[in-house]
């Protein structure tokens, strides 16, 4: 399917679900919980939100040094804010990254290496986010344990972080895919596959730096559920800590499946979904994930003005 057909796919699916669910839900109690939120609580939440973009970008700065380049913090900052907001903003989360790429390949003089680390980026952070999952599905009690879908969900994950796992610690796996795959033969493939390779072994041989990655991976998704968390207690919903732990995670890797506009429509389903098993009414899950993403989407503006910044300082001056 073209990408003009699969956006129009995905803004349909994602505004047949919300109105369904604003068709299905009591919109007085969704407006009376909006307007009563407390202001002082959604205060802390943007500053929460402020530090994850601090850890994030300090987390990249860390893989781009275990490769040898020597990026500067303020850039890097810059370049994630206008990546936060391309995230927001296109039809998937991933069109940050290619900005992200874009930026850091002036540092690093390959698009390829560029792509390698922000791939490694991704992957620690997923892993984080499953490992914080994890945790919370041990420690959290039989209530939390028996949300809909979380073993199997946690199961599945599990298998996959295994296998990546293997492939990063096992030297020569990689390669042997390659060659059973067939793309070893086209020479593009090839090179490409070089690059990336050598990329990983550099954090083979600085594996402590990529474990710094994921400990701030683990503060960073941490931040993520209490910055959800400080939305429920603004919007006074007593929703459990515990069961945040875990329903947030669980509902992070859900939206990633690109059947929907940035995962709206579906965020919301899982969020009712889940909220409904711990007791809590549906409208509450709604106001709940319409304010924690929307808010997200306000703060990501940021990006945007030093996106157009950019641009004019990148512009020719007028001819006189």
């Amino acid at each position: 399917m073209k990408r003009p057909g699969l956006l129009v796919l995905k803004l349909t699916v994602s505004a047949a679900l919300l109105s369904y669910l604003l068709l299905t839900t009591d919109l007085q109690a969704l407006t009376r919980r909006l307007r009563d939120s407390d202001a002082l609580l959604l205060g802390l939440a943007m500053v929460l939100y402020a530090a994850i973009l601090g850890i994030s970008t300090w987390r990249w700065r860390v893989l781009l040094q275990a490769q040898g380049f020597a990026a500067p913090l303020a850039d890097l900052s810059a370049s994630y804010l206008v990546a936060t907001f391309f995230n927001n903003f296109l039809p998937s989360n991933i069109g940050g990254d290619v900005i992200r790429v874009r930026d850091s390949s002036r540092l690093t003089g390959s698009t390829t290496t560029s792509l390698a680390v922000v791939a490694i980026d991704r992957i620690v952070g997923l892993g984080a986010l499953y490992a914080l999952a994890v945790g919370a599905y041990g420690f959290g009690g039989p209530h939390v344990r028996q949300l809909a879908g979380a073993t199997p969900a946690l199961l599945v994950l599990g298998l996959l972080f295994g296998a990546l796992a293997y492939v990063f610690f096992r030297p020569g796996v990689a390669r042997r895919l390659m060659g059973f795959s067939g793309l070893s033969r086209f020479g593009w493939a090839r090179k490409q596959f070089e690059t990336v390779q050598a990329a990983v072994h550099v954090y083979r041989a600085r594996v402590g730096a990529v474990w710094a990655a994921f400990a701030a991976s683990v503060a960073l998704q941490a931040l993520v559920v209490l910055y959800f968390f400080n939305v429920a207690r603004a919007l006074h919903i007593p929703l459990p800590l515990e069961a945040a732990f875990l329903i947030v995670p669980l509902c992070t890797l859900v939206q990633t499946i690109p059947i929907s506009f940035n995962g709206w429509g579906i965020r919301e389903s899982v969020f009712i979904l889940y909220f409904g098993q711990v007791g809590l009414p549906r409208e509450s899950a709604l106001a709940f994930s319409l304010l924690g993403a929307g808010l997200i989407v306000l703060l990501s503006l940021s990006g945007a003005v030093v996106w157009t910044s950019r641009a004019t300082a990148a512009a020719p001056p007028a001819a006189p």
